[in-house]
């Protein structure tokens, strides 16, 4: 690079000397035939020097020659405009890459020309000889010819310098720059760009010179006063002439008047040629300045703002930092605004970074909330699940708690009661965790009795102790009051979990409960558990772990402990929602101590004693159930698609006399409450074609709804975290949990119902009881059964369990076992075999419509449904058919449900077959015929009740019939009407019985 530096170098000085000899010498540098100038080759070195050097080198070097002009060469100095139009025209040309092609060549050559042959005809024949005649103009042809071959020979020549020669040739000139690789860099153009600004300010100052050399015409004008005066000063200093001669020469003088003639025109031309050789270098050499120092950081920084301006979010951040790459050298406003620009656009990146880690955290947040939503929906479903079957465990057997009178069958159904409820207490442990994690846990404080609680602990504890022989050992303080306030469930629930893990991980030796107490005031204790064990321990770096969700301790050796990891967890978090906290001690190998205590409002000071004689005495003086109130002029409607939640509801309702109306699905309801007007309605969630919040939403937009005003209660078995807010927020007035809690039933219908339907019955029952009447009347009144009123003991005497056995055992394609284990006894399991047989031909019926219609919903609810009733009964394999399709109707498996559908309605409707031992096959000839006429009677009986929508006095009227011998004429059509009775196809039986 330093040859290249000395060639170019050495190239301009030579120039330079040049273009200074041709500003004096100009004249001379010509060939010339008989006086006549051929050719002339003074214009050279300017042409050469723009050429090469571009316009901010040659303004200098032509400034320095027009010096030496003024100086050497005065008279002449105006001629230099000859030589600045060729230097500059060069120079354009020459900047702007137009030496790369021939055309262009040509066109930069033939302008050049044309330009000089003019400024040449201005300054050599007009302004020169003061002849401005229009004759002078055919000497354009003149300066044309003698300026042609230079001229185009310079022009050719940039051509194959710049355009053949090698790289390296071209660098020691700045033009030369732009026709090599290096010039055509982005960043290197953007740096010697002309910028618009640039642009401006040359041509104000080219402006600003042209209009001064017009002003010099006026000027002439107003100053020629001076100048004849300083002429005449001139003559009286006494100049060669004498005194007469002077003072006649001044007075010719002052007698002058200003003339605009021939040398008028030559002096103002001259004055704008001389301005404009002055004016124009310096228009460049500030052109120059403008470009570099001002325009193009300007320009540099307004491409850079549109970039970024234009850019995404992401794409911004990376053409942000591109701002240091803009050189800024002045020191002064543009700095300002730069340092402006970058401090802003940092501001902008660092705004960016924190939205899009915000957004981050969003999308993280979103992705966790779908998690939660779907584990919601999880639990929901398997809430769903277990919760069905264990509600009707729980409601049958509140059936027993209610009308038996024998004391050992009250102790069974008690134990029934707490086994059912410690079930649901597993399902609970989940949903808790769920509810715990959304925040929507609370503590629910309720007087209890202390005995019973710690029994209920005993209980659940000891079998699971004992199966492992395991030592049980309690230490109840005796003198602990016997009735509290607190939620029970949450301190049982928490005691549970530590016990049941102290077992799960002794396997010799003894647990220990503690049970005592110590003062908080007049009203408040605060109630410490303590549970020791001699298990495994927990090393001193696990005990962190102990808290973690679903994170089991030594996960290795304790495999074949089973548990979710969930237990202690939730206790944690139980306890710090009731203010208090787990201490836990422990020596790994020798065993732990677990122990908390919690503030409890003092509901009786009387002590405890032994806790179990306590317990004994408490159950002993638990009131047998009754109805807490009558409303027999109360008519609701309970809406679910499983007949056996119906039946368990209008059970728990039976002694309360309130008239209930039943419907199985969305449709059935809206034709209901069409006909008659109900004072409250539950509606389950869960049904096919119309879910029950959509029911909600129909009922609510109806415009013949006699039922408007009705409270609208979700009756559901989802209890997951949130259940409650949901359907409140859906439109329904309240919200009832599955399996329903009879107690909670009757208080929900005591608010809601209308108050003058409602006759309180606490003192009225007593009485009645102690007389051995309210059951006996209660059920006569529900039933309508007067044979009912004559059995003392209110109980529905039922065949011996050995004959139904009987008829259990010739059913075929159930586990018998199984089944009666489901359903909790013989009489049960009986009675829901009758109940699905009745309905297998619908529900197969519906399942192939919804399959063959792609209505995925639907047929995943029917399956669904299928799956727990076959379970129910012991259909073990077509359950688990009725799983594997409610898996595939979940994921809209079309190819498996297609495939798989028609096995399962074969295996299903063989139960027809398969059941039918379970209907008795009486004899018709012991019973007597009905009369054509009574029986016509009792169709159309039953045609005026179904329009009023009466079902159970319909039913009551079948089961009339089953009493008699149907004629042959009329057997087809009765075992129509019996089969859509069995649907409850209300639509269906009106057509029917109208024929």
């Amino acid at each position: 690079m330093a040859i290249v530096s000395i060639i170019g170098t050495i190239s301009l000085v030579f120039l330079g000397v040049a273009c200074c000899h041709a500003s004096l010498y100009g004249e001379k540098m010509t060939i010339a035939s008989d006086s006549v100038i051929i050719f002339t080759f003074s214009i050279l070195p300017f042409l050469l020097i723009g050429g090469l050097y571009g316009y901010l080198i040659s303004s200098i070097v032509f400034s320095i020659a027009f010096v030496c002009s003024l100086v050497y060469n005065m008279d002449n100095a105006y001629k230099m405009a000859i030589y600045l139009v060729p230097m500059l025209c060069f120079s354009f040309f020459g900047q702007y890459l137009w030496f790369r092609a021939v055309k262009k060549t040509i066109l930069s050559a033939f302008f050049t020309l044309v330009l000089t042959a003019l400024v040449e005809l201005l300054c050599i024949s007009l302004v020169a000889q003061n002849c401005y005649a229009p004759g002078q103009l055919m000497n354009l042809w003149k300066y044309l010819l003698r300026e042609v071959i230079v001229i185009f020979g310079t022009a050719f020549f940039f051509y194959l310098y710049y355009s053949k020669t090698r790289d390296f040739w071209k660098y020691p000139f700045p033009v030369g720059v732009a026709y090599t690789g290096y010039y055509q860099e982005e960043e290197v153009r953007k740096q010697l760009r002309k910028t618009k600004v640039s642009y401006k300010i040359t041509a104000i100052i080219i402006a600003v010179e042209v209009l001064l050399g017009i002003f010099v015409a006026f000027f002439m004008v107003a100053l020629f006063p001076d100048i004849k005066e300083m002429f005449a000063q001139g003559m009286n200093r006494g100049l060669i002439l004498s005194s007469d001669e002077a003072k006649d020469m001044v007075q010719h003088i002052e007698n002058m008047n200003f003339t605009l003639d021939a040398t008028a025109i030559s002096y103002d031309l001259k004055m704008l040629l001389l301005m404009l050789c002055s004016g124009v270098p310096m228009a460049g050499i500030a052109n120059f300045y403008t470009k570099t120092a001002i325009g193009a950081p300007l320009g540099n920084m307004s491409d850079f703002m549109r970039e970024y301006a234009e850019s995404d979010d992401k794409k911004k951040i990376e053409v942000g930092r591109r701002i240091e790459e803009i050189p800024v050298r002045s020191h002064d406003e543009i700095k300002v605004m730069y340092e402006s620009i970058k401090a802003t656009v940092y501001a902008i990146e660092n705004y960016i970074t924190r939205i899009n880690e915000e957004y981050e955290i969003e999308k993280e947040l979103e992705v966790a909330r779908e998690a939660s939503e779907a584990k919601s929906a999880f639990l929901s479903n398997m809430s769903h699940e277990i919760r069905t079957p264990i509600n009707a465990v729980l409601g049958l057997n509140e059936m027993i708690v209610r009308e038996s009178e024998d004391p050992q069958i009250l102790e069974y159904a008690n134990s029934v009661k707490s086994a059912g409820n410690s079930l649901l207490g597993i399902v609970n442990d989940i949903l808790d965790f769920s509810k715990i994690e959304a925040g929507k846990m609370d503590i629910l404080p309720v007087e209890y009795h202390l005995s019973s609680t710690i029994n209920d602990l005993v209980n659940l504890i000891a079998v699971k102790a004992e199966d492992k022989h395991l030592e049980l050992k309690f230490n109840i303080d005796k003198t602990l009051p016997t009735q509290l306030i607190g939620d029970e469930i949450r301190i049982k629930q928490c005691v549970t979990n530590i016990l049941t893990n102290a077992v799960k991980y002794t396997e010799k030796g003894s647990v220990s409960l503690n049970i005592s107490y110590r003062k908080d005031g007049e009203d408040s204790i605060y109630l410490r558990f303590q549970v020791i064990d001699t298990g495994i321990g927990i090393k001193e770096e696990d005990l962190e772990k102990l808290y973690s969700p679903f994170e089991r301790i030594e996960e290795t050796r304790n495999r074949s402990i089973e548990g979710t990891g969930l237990g202690m967890s939730i206790v944690k978090n139980l306890l710090a929602l009731m203010g208090s906290r787990l201490e836990v001690k422990s020596v790994y190998g020798e065993g732990s101590d677990f122990s908390f205590e919690v503030k409890q409002q003092v509901s009786s000071w009387e002590e405890l004693g032994d806790f179990r004689e306590r317990y004994r005495e408490y159950l002993g003086n638990v009131q047998k159930y009754h109805e807490s109130f009558v409303a027999p002029d109360a008519h609701i409607l309970v809406v679910d698609d499983t007949p056996i939640n119906l039946t368990v509801v209008k059970g728990l309702l039976k002694a309360t006399r309130i008239h209930v109306d039943t419907a199985e699905s969305g449709m059935e309801t809206l034709e209901l409450v069409r006909k008659k007007k109900y004072d409250a309605i539950f509606i389950d969630h869960r049904m096919p074609e119309m879910d029950g919040i959509q029911t909600l939403e129909a009922l609510k937009k109806m415009k013949d709804n006699l039922s408007i005003d009705a409270p609208l209660i979700a009756l559901t078995a989802n209890a997951g975290a949130g259940a409650r807010e949901e359907y409140v927020a859906a439109g329904f007035n309240d919200y009832l949990s599955k399996p329903v809690n009879s107690e909670a039933l009757e208080s929900m219908l005591k608010e809601y119902l209308p108050k003058d339907k409602v006759r309180e019955c606490n003192s009225t029952y007593e009485e009645n009881e102690s007389a051995g009447k309210a059951t006996k009347h209660n059920v006569s009144e529900f039933s309508g059964d007067d044979d009912q009123a004559g059995n003392d003991t209110g109980i529905i005497d039922t065949e011996d369990n050995s004959d139904i056995y009987d008829v259990l055992y010739r059913l075929q394609g159930i586990d018998l076992t199984e089944a009666e284990k489901n359903c909790g006894s013989l009489e049960t399991l009986k009675e829901v075999v009758k109940e699905f047989l009745t309905t297998i031909d619908t529900k197969a019926d519906s399942i192939e419509k919804f399959a063959s219609e792609k209505d995925y919903r639907n047929y995943t609810i029917l399956v669904h449904a299928l799956k727990s009733s076959a379970r129910l009964i012991g259909a073990t394999e077509l359950s688990q058919m009725a799983a594997y399709l409610e898996e595939c109707g979940n994921n809209e498996d079309e190819e498996q449900i297609r495939e798989k559908t028609p096995q399962l309605l074969e295996l299903f409707r063989s139960y027809n077959e398969k059941l039918s031992a379970i209907v008795p096959d009486a004899s018709e000839d012991d019973l007597p015929e009905i009369e054509e006429k009574e029986l016509k009677n009792a169709f159309r009986d039953m045609r005026e009740l179904l329009e009023a929508y009466d079902f159970d006095t319909a039913d009551g009227i079948m089961d009339m019939l089953a009493g008699y011998r149907i004629p042959d004429s009329y057997k087809d059509k009765f075992d129509k009407v019996k089969k859509q009775m069995s649907a409850v196809d209300r639509d269906a039986l009106i057509v029917l019985l109208e024929e």
